[in-house]
């Protein structure tokens, strides 16, 4: 059944550095979808490299998501990022991380490999240890 978790905006900095650590080099697939232009799929089964949020200038609230390996590098820009969800499996695992941005766009990162254990930092506001065990 798995569920849908909000990551509060002020850990998303923190948050996307663990995920980063943990989720390193595992296979995801990006999609996006936009009134404007359409659902995408703009890779799949590429290594992650990394999630960033940019928190200073006029790029504050962006977020970069970079995927790649030795042959191919993607670097995939959100503007003006509004809201984060984790869509976590049954096994805790996530399944796919959503970003909606202000036009109502949406980025979904799905976790194409062996699986990447939906994990808190605790103490932070609105979050668990880590998501329950069916």
């Amino acid at each position: 059944m798995g569920r849908t978790i909000e990551i509060p905006r002020e850990t998303w900095a923190v948050y996307f550095d663990n995920l980063t650590r943990r989720a390193l080099s595992e296979p995801v697939r990006i999609e996006v979808e936009n009134r404007d232009i359409g659902d995408q799929e703009l890779t799949r089964r590429l290594p992650l490299v990394g999630i960033d949020l940019e928190t200073k200038g006029s790029e504050a609230g962006d977020i970069e998501v970079t995927v790649g390996d030795e042959r191919r590098e993607l670097l995939h820009h959100i503007d003006d990022a509004v809201r984060v969800y984790l869509k976590v499996d049954d096994e805790g695992n996530i399944d796919c991380l959503e970003i909606e941005d202000r036009d109502n766009g949406k980025t979904l990162l799905f976790f194409e490999g062996s699986g990447v254990p939906a994990q808190f930092q605790q103490g932070s506001p609105g979050f668990e240890a880590s998501a329950p065990s069916p």
